[in-house]
């Protein structure tokens, strides 16, 4: 019993690492296709992303009217659900009605995300690191690129409006990819690392039947 319910918790996080990997498969491809749209269209991908982001608070809105109206009467009061979807709602329908007003910021926030991106990848190197990869200063180099290009789009050195759309845009791809082939990476260390345990336990069990069979 106490071995099938070893073997039962590995199991249960490698299905927790592969639900993990498909939300990260999924905003990765999001992000790279966002890249290319900036990449291509640098003069009208503002407008298109202030829309798509106030399209998202909408739907999270009225989702979020939706369920504090579905909840039972107990979780209703501290949930604040109301407020918050009607607040998402609003916010989202003002982008929608006019998207330049937050055109100005979108630069500048998304410079944000690259050194976020940056410093998740310097996390990274530091995780493969402690699994004793030799390839981790991969990684390290991938934060450096990163954070370089999320400086540059904050700084914005170049000046010209659509450069800095381009170089963030790339980010967003290397971004995407890189993240990709990480995440291939890591999952193949823990399925390595669960399987080595799980075939340590199995020879232990052996181990303790030979013993008890010999008693």
């Amino acid at each position: 019993m106490a071995k099938k319910q070893a073997f039962s918790a590995w199991d249960e996080v490698r299905r927790n690492i592969r639900g993990v990997r498909n939300e990260m498969i999924i905003m990765n491809v999001a992000t790279i296709i966002l890249g290319i749209l900036m990449v291509m269209f640098p003069d009208t991908i503002n407008g298109l992303i202030c829309q798509s982001i106030g399209a998202v608070l909408c739907v999270w809105g009225i989702i979020r009217i939706v369920k504090y109206f579905m909840e039972r009467a107990e979780n209703v009061f501290g949930s604040f659900g109301l407020v918050q979807g009607v607040a998402m709602l609003g916010f989202g329908i003002f982008l929608l009605v006019n998207p330049n007003f937050f055109v100005g910021f979108i630069d500048m926030v998304l410079g944000i995300v690259l050194l976020v991106m940056a410093v998740i990848k310097l996390q990274y190197a530091f995780d493969f690191l402690k699994l004793d990869s030799t390839r981790w200063w991969i990684q390290l180099i991938g934060a450096v690129i990163m954070a370089v290009l999320g400086i540059l789009a904050l700084t914005k050195p170049f000046g010209a409006a659509n450069i800095v759309m381009i170089l963030i845009g790339a980010g967003l791809i290397f971004s995407g990819l890189w993240d990709m082939i990480s995440m291939h990476r890591m999952a193949g260390f823990v399925r390595d690392a669960v399987n080595g345990v799980k075939k340590k336990e199995k020879e232990k069990s052996k181990y303790v039947d030979v013993e008890v069979e010999d008693e």
